[in-house]
């Protein structure tokens, strides 16, 4: 009997150490998965008209140098007085669970939130669900870690803070960088 506790004991030790060294796959130690380059970008503004929606892809076409800006707002604090926010919504071409989004900008002061949509068109910012709170970007690459494991197709950047850029209330987005959850 005392043989067979102790053979016991070390099977369970091996099978322990061997799926350690080996991993699950699904740790978060496997690192952000694959870039997902979305089919589209629009201007997302409830309650107002969107800011320079022609622009709007500028923010997904893998070049740095071409940014969408927001409009400039007179008031330095626009948001929520003068509207909710705005932002971009970006199209996936597949349902995804995003592990990280980075968001480069040369504005300071700005502040944004990752949510998801079910439809490409929602009407409101309640018909979106929050995938992380605000955060606070500073100049340059911002990479914000995505907890939430919505599979989502629509993907909105929420500016919820306008920042500043040449003195001007406004904020510019010059790319938007997505990865999946890693395998």
């Amino acid at each position: 009997m005392r043989t067979v506790l102790v053979l016991t004991v070390v099977a369970v030790v091996v099978a322990m150490t061997v799926l350690l060294i080996r991993g699950s796959g699904s740790s978060p130690d496997s690192g952000p998965g694959p870039i997902v380059t979305p089919e589209s970008a629009t201007v997302f503004s409830p309650g107002g008209s969107p800011d320079h929606p022609d622009q709007a892809t500028l923010a997904i076409d893998g070049n740095p140098g071409t940014s969408w800006s927001t409009d400039i707002y007179q008031d330095a604090v626009p948001f929520p007085a003068f509207k909710q926010g705005v932002g971009l919504l970006l199209q996936l071409p597949s349902p995804t669970v995003l592990s990280e989004v980075t968001v480069d900008v040369p504005s300071t002061g700005t502040q944004v939130q990752i949510r998801a949509a079910d439809t490409a068109r929602p009407s409101s910012l309640s018909d979106t669900t929050e995938l992380t709170p605000n955060v606070a970007l500073r100049p340059g690459e911002n990479t914000i870690t995505v907890d939430d494991q919505t599979e989502t197709s629509n993907v909105l950047v929420w500016i919820s803070k306008l920042g500043t850029v040449d003195g001007q209330s406004r904020t510019n987005i010059s790319e938007i960088t997505l990865r999946a959850e890693g395998e």
